[in-house]
C-alpha cells in the first residue's frame, strides 16, 4: 500500500481493466446512474466515518 502512495502517475495511468468483461460493463452501467452513484458515495462516506471514529 505504501508503494501506491509513492507512485507519481497513479492517478493518471491508463491501463487495461482486468476481470470479467460482463461485470465491468455492468459496473459501468451502474455508476452512470446518478442515484446509484449518490448511494455509493453516501455508503462509502458512512463506512469511512465509522472507521475513522473507532
Amino acid at each position: 500500500m505504501n508503494n501506491l502512495m509513492k507512485m507519481d502517475d497513479r492517478e493518471i495511468r491508463q491501463g487495461k481493466i482486468s476481470g470479467d468483461p460482463e461485470k465491468v460493463d455492468d459496473f459501468k452501467k451502474k455508476i452512470s446512474d446518478e442515484k446509484y452513484l449518490d448511494h455509493a458515495i453516501s455508503k462509502l462516506a458512512t463506512d469511512l466515518s465509522h472507521y475513522l471514529t473507532k
